[in-house]
């Protein structure tokens, strides 16, 4: 399995940035008067070290030879070490260039290591032995912040970490893994003394045993978030038993089952672009004791097989179509079947196949007290039902069907915020936003986003759209004409990671 570019492209649109820019430098300040005073030389050590571990560690140890009141600092600061500053300048990419340069700087530096991102060395059966004495110096010298990617030319051997890995545990409070096999913890003590301060976790494009990931998450009494970044199929289940926990990322993942088993504080749990390991197949989704959990999506009708607690929600077939045509399309929720702690709730869908309409009703009554929503319409999801094979013989919601939709507890009693993405003017998509603008009492904003930037549908949605901006079509009465806002995709803009997995943001998906 050779990387792939876009693959590459989203691992590193995921690791943490660099604490210090390549171009930083540094200047000493001239006096008023010209006289050349160096003020900088005159600060205190802790000022002067400060000033150092904001530099490129190329920069930082050139420090030494400034003066003797430089002497020594950049040993006596928490070292910064960012391997891309170590790259030749103008010199084709080689990524096994900047090894000998970590092995120099980690051997040399006394420590402690404040960070140390390693992402652009390759790391083959050769270097094995510079990779384990990189990472003695990293447990011995006490490193915080760690990102160690390997740069293979294929991912069909690959490398395995080392069990001396877990060694760095004992200060790490970030680590972020990219293109590795997991160390196999079979055997291995378990502990909260093994990553005692952990906080947060990135394993990306890589291969990690459901037995190991367990292990880290056992071992890891402080940790808070998880994310697992284009990995293939490995873990093929993600289960969560944490105490600590409160932000889930899957990224681009591969994934048969994500069960939070017991999170007591589970904020967050992102599932965002995964696919079943085979196609046809779907991907079970289940949320057990979650009490906290206020951040859920995207749950795809197409591929999600929900299950909260002991109750399975899932595509309804065909066979069952003539009940649920007449149940308005939805499958009753009992009430031990609903998370009532889920304010933000994202869902994608495509609106063209009634099944998943009728889906993504019955989850939006498993989560009742929902106060922001946002909907995705599939990729190429028009539901103009143009070609007659692409719906099943009478299997295409009629014109009655969103009048005897039944109560949807949160559309009507919670929703303040709506925005509806990748809408393109299809009849079900216009017919759901007409139900959530007949009903959402407390609604105070719909946030409309574009499929495309065609000019021709642009402006047929926006005649389609014309109606809606009737208030009379409205339940709520704190709508005004600006509340109902239409826009278009910016250009290049793309729903990020780092937004993702920041739990100061109230709402991390669109907005």
């Amino acid at each position: 399995m050779t990387t792939s570019p876009w693959l590459d492209d989203i691992m590193h649109s995921c690791l943490p940035s660099s604490p210090v820019s390549a171009a930083a430098f540094l200047s000493a300040a001239i006096s008023d008067d010209g006289g050349g005073e160096d003020r900088i030389s005159a600060l205190s050590d802790d000022l002067l070290c400060n000033v150092v571990s904001r530099l490129p560690v190329k920069d930082a140890a050139r420090t030494d030879a400034l003066s003797q009141r430089w002497r020594g600092l950049w040993r006596g600061t928490h070292l910064v070490l960012d391997d891309s500053h170590l790259l030749p300048d103008g010199r084709p990419m080689d990524w096994s260039a900047p090894a000998a340069a970590v092995s120099r700087i980690l051997a040399s530096h006394p420590g402690p290591f404040r960070c140390v991102r390693l992402a652009n060395n390759l790391i083959d059966a050769s270097k094995e032995d510079a990779l384990a004495e990189w990472l003695r110096h990293l447990a011995d010298k006490g490193v915080e912040d760690l990102t160690l990617v390997n740069r293979p030319l294929s991912f069909d051997v690959p490398v395995q970490l080392p069990p001396s890995l877990l060694r760095c545990g004992a200060s790490l409070r970030r680590l972020y893994l990219g293109v590795w096999l997991f160390p196999f913890t079979t055997g291995l003590p378990r502990s909260p003394d093994v990553f005692p301060h952990l906080q947060e976790l990135g394993i990306c494009h890589g291969i990690t045993e459901e037995r190991d990931l367990e292990y880290v998450l056992d071992c890891s009494p402080k940790l808070e978030t998880l994310a697992l970044i284009s990995n293939y199929c490995y873990p093929d289940r993600v289960r969560i038993g944490s105490h600590s926990l409160r932000c889930l990322l899957l990224w681009h993942s591969l994934a048969d089952e994500v069960a939070v088993t017991a999170a007591a504080r589970l904020q967050r749990l992102i599932i965002y672009c995964t696919h079943p390991a085979e196609a046809g197949r779907n991907i079970n989704v289940k949320i057990g004791y979650a009490p906290e959990l206020a951040v859920l999506g995207y749950l795809d009708t197409a591929t999600h097989v929900l299950q909260i607690g002991n109750t399975i929600i899932k595509v309804a077939t065909f066979l069952s179509y003539i009940t649920l045509f007449h149940n308005a399309g939805v499958t009753n929720v009992s009430p031990n079947s609903v998370v009532p702690s889920v304010k933000v709730l994202a869902l994608k869908v495509r609106f063209r196949v009634s099944e998943e309409v009728r889906t993504l009703l019955t989850f939006l009554r498993c989560f009742p007290e929902v106060e922001t929503l946002h909907v995705m319409a599939s990729d190429n999801d028009t539901d103009y039902y143009d070609d007659p094979g692409e719906v099943k013989a009478g299997d295409k919601i009629n014109s009655t069907f969103w009048q005897g939709v039944s109560p949807i507890k949160c559309v009507e009693s919670n929703v303040k915020k709506v925005v509806f993405d990748q809408f393109s003017g299809g009849t079900n998509q216009v017919g759901f936003l007409k139900l959530v603008l007949g009903r959402a009492v407390l609604l105070q904003k719909v946030i409309i986003v574009l499929a495309g930037p065609d000019p021709i549908m642009v402006s047929e949605v926006k005649r389609k759209l014309q109606p809606l901006a009737s208030k009379r079509m409205w339940a709520t009465k704190v709508l005004d004409t600006t509340s109902l806002e239409v826009r278009g995709r910016a250009s290049g803009h793309v729903w990020r990671y780092s937004r993702a997995s920041d739990l100061s943001i109230s709402d991390p998906f669109l907005s």
